[in-house]
């Protein structure tokens, strides 16, 4: 009996491959050096606000490897959700409804704004997501990050910074 033809079995992304726990390094790897730069500096972000707790866990489809933040008193769900896709960085934050009216709203970019208001709500809950694309996009939802972290540590809020 002749032996089965080899398969071209192709090495996944360290992203993708959910049997194989990657470094962060290894996730930056997979990513242009645009967005690479644009993960570093939000991963920075996330990780300097004290008590911060950085993760890295399995979230599943379509998630995948994500680097997850938490914030004593933990809730069971993660503070802060920053997504390695190499296609597409991405930072998620859950904010209860209570949280929004809190938030300076009114003082947020158009698509900032949209990314709280148009989310999914499951439970109270406000799932806000943004593409991580360029460096003022980023800065602009890096922003509500840090208000979020305000009101979550009962800090008063920053004016948010204008560019022009």
């Amino acid at each position: 009996m002749a032996a089965a033809p080899k398969k071209n079995l192709t090495q996944r992304n360290a992203w993708e491959d959910r049997f194989r726990t990657p470094t962060a390094q290894a996730l930056c790897d997979g990513m242009n050096r645009q967005f690479a730069s644009l993960f570093d500096t939000a991963r920075e972000k996330l990780r300097g606000f004290s008590g911060m707790v950085e993760q890295l866990s399995w979230e599943g489809l379509p998630w995948r490897w994500t680097m997850t933040y938490r914030l004593p008193p933990d809730n069971g769900r993660a503070w802060a959700y920053l997504v390695p896709d190499p296609n597409k960085p991405q930072i998620a934050l859950p904010i209860p409804v209570q949280m929004v009216s809190a938030l300076p709203m009114h003082r947020y970019k158009k698509h900032v704004k949209d990314g709280v208001l148009l989310g999914r709500m499951v439970d109270g809950v406000y799932w806000a997501s943004w593409d991580i694309t360029s460096k003022p996009q980023l800065t602009e939802v890096l922003e509500l990050v840090q208000h979020k972290h305000n009101v979550s540590t009962k800090k008063p809020a920053p004016a948010p910074t204008r560019s022009v």
